[in-house]
């Protein structure tokens, strides 16, 4: 089943990891909130620092707290792994990934900590460019929360990267239990359908359970296009994955990240990192490749081949085709370039 059929809320008992999550908090002494891919909290807040409490009382602050969560979170799917960073105010937090099928649907944040002066020579990258300053005109309020920030409690980075293991663990055992209870909940709903068919029917033979799911899992899944494969995994497969099968869609940029649940500027990098190429330069070039397929094996006109690929005007069309392989469609097919 693909992620596209689930979100935090369908993975998670909201209630139930709330009450796990406090427990988690505890045991490990961190703070802990489970955020979507805006970076838009989904969770309580488990066991939050008075430092940062204060801190998300600024709504300008608060508001860079949810950009660090989303970009962390963004990172670690990157990454498929857990990233660890500093946050707008220089303490150490943790994105741990959760995602489903090919789908990124946010991520469990935890941390609140500061990784003691004799680690100097472990390298945690600070996410953003803004940095939230603690000073305060009002004397006393700098001075309290100068004394709220001492008491974020230090922890070795060896320790960090031991609770993301784990909780990297959690989420994927958790994300795997739900996909299955979907997938035997659908499979088991289409083979009631298909015995309710069967008594309005001819006599047949006995249904085989086994095949029946078999052939529902089929039928649920299949095999994406040789030219993705890949790149599966990747945050933009959602999208090349769209394009290979919907040749004819007039797609843009804004609807792909949003089809991969990413923000525009930072799809655009991704996508530009993962492919080699820009977005427009990607889907013309295949575009281009399968018009020159279509031109090698039929006898379909230009314009019917630029109207096959989603071109309302065929001679844009024959401009990209020329800007990408030199010669227009109708002389490619003449001289049978390859």
């Amino acid at each position: 089943m693909s992620g596209r059929d689930y979100d935090l809320k369908t993975i998670l008992n909201i209630p139930l990891f709330e009450a796990l999550q406090d427990i988690l908090a505890k045991t490990t002494g961190t703070a802990i909130i489970t955020v979507d891919y805006k970076g838009t909290p989904v969770t309580r807040h488990s066991c939050r620092t008075e430092f940062c409490s204060v801190i998300r009382e600024n709504p300008i602050s608060r508001k860079r707290c949810f950009r660090c969560d989303a970009l962390a979170g963004l990172e670690a799917v990157r990454l498929n792994s857990p990233f660890i960073y500093l946050c707008h105010c220089g303490i150490v937090d943790v994105a741990v990934p959760v995602v489903a099928g090919d789908r990124y649907l946010g991520a469990v944040m935890f941390g609140q900590v500061r990784i003691p002066d004799n680690s100097a020579d472990v390298k945690v990258e600070r996410l953003v460019g803004e940095i939230t300053s603690l000073q305060r005109e009002d004397a006393e309020a700098a001075r309290e929360l100068m004394e709220k920030y001492e008491r974020i409690p230090k922890m070795e980075y060896r320790r960090v990267v031991e609770i993301a293991e784990m909780l990297e663990a959690i989420v994927r055992y958790i994300v795997c239990q739900a996909m299955d209870r979907r997938s035997q909940a659908m499979t088991y709903e289409w083979m009631l359908s298909a015995a309710g068919r069967q008594r309005h029917s001819a006599p047949q033979a006995p249904v085989d359970i086994g095949d029946l799911q078999q052939r529902q899992e089929g039928r649920q899944e299949p095999e994406p296009p040789a030219a993705g494969r890949e790149l599966a995994g990747s945050p933009i497969y959602p999208a090349i994955r769209y394009l290979e099968s919907h040749r004819q869609d007039r797609v843009t940029m804004a609807e792909m990240a949003e089809l991969c649940h990413l923000a525009p500027s930072y799809f655009c990098r991704i996508f530009s990192r993962t492919t080699g190429e820009t977005f427009v330069d990607y889907v013309n070039r295949q575009k281009v490749a399968w018009a020159k397929e279509m031109l090698r094996e039929s006898e379909a006109a230009v314009s019917q081949v630029a109207a096959e690929l989603g071109y309302l005007d065929t001679s844009y069309f024959i401009r990209v085709f020329k800007k990408y392989e030199g010669v227009t469609p109708l002389v490619y097919r003449l001289h049978g370039y390859r």
